[in-house]
């Protein structure tokens, strides 16, 4: 969104591949968090909801001065798992019993582990994100293949005691 400034739900359909209706619940969910915003149609005449960043788009993700996450990240990251559990469930209904092959050749992988890093090894993850990120970006820009969702995500984890504990300073 950042690059079209703002964009219909046609626009955005187009983009991704998907119909209108099935990006409307997404759309709401972010305007919802504010991190899309509705406006005013430019053109006369022009009868679709616009969609532009909005507030929350445009903060970080994390606050500069303490180096913590902010709301808006987790946020818009358990909007990002939402989405991707309702595109698991999706994938589970329509591959039950056909094989997805092994390896390299699989269709599929997964993986969701609670670890420790030190700094080097977060730094490598980092760069393994980035080179993931990129191959990412490269096929969007083709736009060649069987469409695929990808999720990365590492964000470091707060235990409920300390997350009471700092909302009481």
């Amino acid at each position: 969104m950042e690059g079209l400034k703002e964009a219909t739900v046609q626009e955005l359909a187009e983009m991704s591949g998907r119909t209108p209706q099935s990006l409307y619940p997404h759309l709401d969910a972010l305007v919802a968090a504010r991190f899309l915003v509705i406006r005013e149609p430019n053109e006369s005449g022009r009868r679709s909801r616009v969609y532009a960043c909005g507030p929350m788009s445009s903060t970080t993700p994390w606050n500069p001065k303490t180096g913590e996450g902010t709301e808006g990240a987790a946020t818009l990251a358990a909007l990002m798992l939402r989405d991707a559990c309702a595109r698991l469930k999706r994938f589970g209904s329509a591959c039950e019993g056909v094989p997805v092959g092994s390896g390299a050749e699989r269709t599929h992988a997964y993986v969701a582990h609670l670890t420790w890093l030190d700094e080097d090894r977060r730094r490598e993850v980092n760069m393994h994100f980035d080179a993931i990120a990129a191959i990412v970006q490269a096929g969007r820009a083709s736009r060649a293949g069987r469409r695929t969702n990808v999720l990365l995500l590492h964000f470091p984890d707060v235990t409920l005691r300390e997350a009471k504990s700092r909302r009481t300073r």
